[in-house]
């Protein structure tokens, strides 16, 4: 419900209250219609004001009533939860010192007053609209929690900060190279061996780019394509290309059982599968092994990534989903790593229902699994 059908709402609410009691109090001497007419109307008037009543106790958005003297007159349970009121009866007072300053300001300004208040020890965050009703009748405060938002564009500024941060790098790399080619343009060896740097940072540069928009795609719910999704297919021929790019350096099988469909986006989880090899190739040393594996598991898709290479440090594990986190740094950049690719994984698992986790051991390599629901055809 809107703000403006609140206030409507509360007003009707005062308007229906003061008629009935009017009726009420009017005597015998008021009485102008036959008595079944006038008791009629009456219940009429008691059950919209009961039905009025029932829509602001169901609104999502809390309302507040303050009188003149900043005393709570009515609270919806939702604002009740907001201001954490315990029990039915309202108190002599609110105990948000912040929401009564901005009440009172409101009320002497005679103006609409709208501000966000972080969180505190009593509750959440919340966003709050103080509309004067004028004396005698004091304030509607409209309370909004703003916790998720606030949250969400908190990420948001980080995220642009990291990734402003992350493509300054290459961007940095490719100026410098560029004036060094510039400089040693009659040193024939110099210049091939900057122009070589400088297609490695051009390739770093794109594959942050795609990494961006890949979890652009991935966490907007409405790009996905939902269809049934052959993951057995997906999973041996990402094996397959990850194989043929790795050559010699790291050993790769597959131990894919037939006839794992699940449902979701083919693109995400074709994502999702290619990032979680690239991870394991990039973090084993030359000579490994890397296995991947799919089978099914009751009414699950469980599919695993393992690796014999260096290990995830303990205090690292929970943070290795998170954006832009590399456990090593310089080997991450080294080998092209973004960053971005487990978090990628995260975003595609949650998105379609399942979970990722990791084991892992310094020196004895990792073993990622992603637990997916199977299609209700392929249970």
């Amino acid at each position: 419900m809107s703000e403006i059908a609140g206030v409507i709402l509360l007003v009707v609410l005062a308007g229906l209250g003061g008629a009935v009691v009017g009726r009420r109090r009017g005597g015998r001497g008021d009485v102008t219609r036959p008595a079944r007419s006038a008791g009629a109307k009456i219940a009429r008037l008691e059950g919209e004001e009961r039905r009025a009543r029932e829509i602001l106790e169901g609104m999502s958005e809390g309302v507040l009533v303050l009188s003149t003297s900043m005393t709570p007159v009515l609270a919806n349970r939702a604002a009740r939860r907001l201001l954490a009121l315990a029990g039915s009866h309202l108190p002599p007072r609110i105990p948000s010192d912040e929401v009564v300053s901005i009440a009172r300001r409101a009320l002497s300004e005679q103006d609409v007053i709208e501000t966000d208040l972080g969180p505190s020890a009593a509750g959440p965050s919340l966003r709050v609209r103080v509309v004067p009703l004028g004396e005698p009748d004091g304030v509607v405060v409209f309370l909004h929690d703003a916790t998720e938002e606030q949250r969400t564009q908190q990420l948001r500024r980080q995220f642009v900060a990291h990734a402003s941060h992350e493509l300054k790098t290459p961007v940095a790399s490719l100026q410098t190279l560029v004036e060094a080619i510039a400089s040693a343009a009659d040193d024939r060896d110099a210049t091939a061996r900057f122009t070589q740097r400088l297609s490695v940072e051009i390739g770093r540069l794109n594959a942050l780019i795609d990494d961006l928009m890949d979890l652009s795609r991935v966490e907007d719910p409405a790009a996905m394509r939902i269809d049934e999704v052959d993951l057995s297919e997906i999973a041996r021929s990402r094996a397959k290309e990850t194989a043929d790019t790795a050559a010699a350096s790291v050993t790769l099988e597959s131990n894919v059982e037939e006839g794992v469909i699940v449902r979701g986006d083919a693109r995400q989880l074709e994502l999702l599968v290619r990032n979680l090899l690239d991870n394991a190739v990039r973090y084993t040393l030359e000579g490994g092994r890397v296995i991947v594996s799919l089978r099914k598991q009751g009414s699950a898709a469980r599919l695993e990534v393992a690796d014999d290479g260096i290990g995830i440090p303990l205090a690292a594990q929970s943070r290795i989903f998170e954006r832009f986190y590399r456990v090593d740094e310089d080997r991450a950049r080294a080998s092209g790593g973004t960053g971005l690719g487990l978090s990628i994984v995260k975003n595609v698992a949650e998105s379609h229902g399942g979970t990722v986790s990791v084991s892992s051991e310094l020196d004895e390599g990792s073993t990622f699994t992603v637990m997916l629901p199977l299609a209700d055809g392929a249970r």
